[in-house]
């Protein structure tokens, strides 16, 4: 055998070994990796521990119907009296459909899609003005202090909990054209931000038509309720309430 023949069977017996050690590492690498994964996804196992709690038996026949029920909402002496619709995954899926999935113009009262029913401090919901005073037309009551004085409280049940809130503003106000540097009260969903926070009650003090008998404290759970207004183009009208 020559010279170069030999040389040529060393190089290639290195290149072999050279070789079968990189796949060698590579499957003690992806072992190691693969027992890492297995000891991080073991140590997420009852963090932030989350179970849906059962449907109330008073709205079960509901959610079966239409699972897109979130809960009722009643102010006592109007006419809200409503079940609630929440669709995240289909952006105002309910602003003209029915509780059944057919159109209708008048649609149903439905919580924005940017909420979440269990983690938002601020769950806002939406319906419009009606003329005969359905939906949100008997919202525009709060306009007037009296009203208030006579209908400070309202009861929105999700399907899974009871709860009461108290009215902590009345507002007229607008949706800003694109581009303008303001507080977007809809953009408030609720989190824990501290500046966002002072800016939505900021927003509040400032735009409130009169003095109620609750105050937001950082931590309360929200609920904003908006329709449509006429008062200058875009206009519209919202009530925030705190939960007790």
């Amino acid at each position: 055998m020559n010279a170069g023949l030999r040389k040529a069977i060393r190089i290639i017996a290195a290149a072999a070994l050279i070789i079968s050690l990189c796949v060698l590492i590579m499957y003690v690498y992806d072992d190691y990796r693969s027992m890492k994964n297995d000891e991080r996804v073991s140590g997420l196992k009852g963090q932030n521990e989350f179970v849906i709690p059962d449907v109330l038996p008073e709205y079960s026949a509901l959610y079966d119907e239409n699972n897109d029920t979130i809960g009722w909402l009643k102010i006592e002496g109007t006419a809200i009296d409503n079940v609630v619709m929440y669709a995240p995954d289909e952006i105002e899926k309910y602003l003209h459909t029915d509780f059944y999935g057919d159109y209708s113009y008048r649609g149903c009262l439905y919580v924005d899609e940017y909420c979440d029913i269990f983690r938002s401090d601020n769950i806002i919901i939406y319906g419009h003005n009606m003329k005969d005073g359905s939906m949100f037309g008997a919202l525009m009551g709060y306009a007037d202090e009296g009203f208030y004085e006579n209908h400070k409280l309202i009861t929105f049940d999700t399907i899974y909990e009871k709860q009461t809130y108290e009215i902590v503003a009345a507002i007229k106000t607008a949706i800003p054209p694109e581009g303008d540097d303001c507080f977007r009260y809809y953009e408030y969903t609720g989190a824990d931000d501290d500046e966002m926070f002072s800016e939505y009650v900021k927003f509040i003090n400032e735009n409130k038509l009169y003095e109620t008998d609750a105050r937001l404290e950082k931590g309360d759970s929200i609920l904003t309720l908006s329709t449509c207004a006429y008062h200058e183009d875009d206009g519209r009208f919202i009530v925030v309430a705190r939960k007790i």
